[in-house]
């Protein structure tokens, strides 16, 4: 069960941030049941037709405790070292990719500051706090 901090209503990613920042970005979304149905190589697959000649950029959560994420994204980094990775849970995995950004955290305010670094385009936002209210 959901509590209200996480789950599935909780949006995270750099995917939201990306597509303001980079109109025209596609985002794709794979879990262990697609890696299981489809396997790796056919997602991996996918993915590369997917992309083209675009950059990548892999968001994985806690990618140390996921054989099948780690799985992919190992595959996704022999293909394509070009890669950009964001771990946006706890840093443990070895950094691969051109880009390695680890935000220790899923919070919306990660993505953006992920796409931020990503993109090199600062949205200046501040929140209350940093704005001194």
């Amino acid at each position: 069960m959901a509590g209200i901090a996480v789950g599935d209503e909780t949006p995270w990613g750099v995917a939201a941030e990306l597509s303001r920042l980079l109109p025209g970005t596609t985002t794709a979304a794979h879990g262990p049941e697609d890696i299981a149905a489809r396997g790796a190589s056919a997602v991996v697959t996918q993915m590369l037709d997917d992309a083209a000649d675009r950059r990548i950029v892999a968001v994985v959560r806690d990618v140390h405790r996921h054989d099948w994420m780690a799985g992919v994204l190992h595959a996704l980094l022999a293909a394509r070292p070009d890669t950009v990775v964001v771990e946006m849970g706890v840093p443990q995995a070895p950094p691969g990719g051109a880009l390695h950004i680890a935000t220790r955290g899923a919070a919306r305010v990660c993505g953006r500051a992920a796409a931020e670094v990503i993109t090199g385009v600062s949205t200046g936002a501040v929140t209350g706090n940093e704005a001194g209210h």
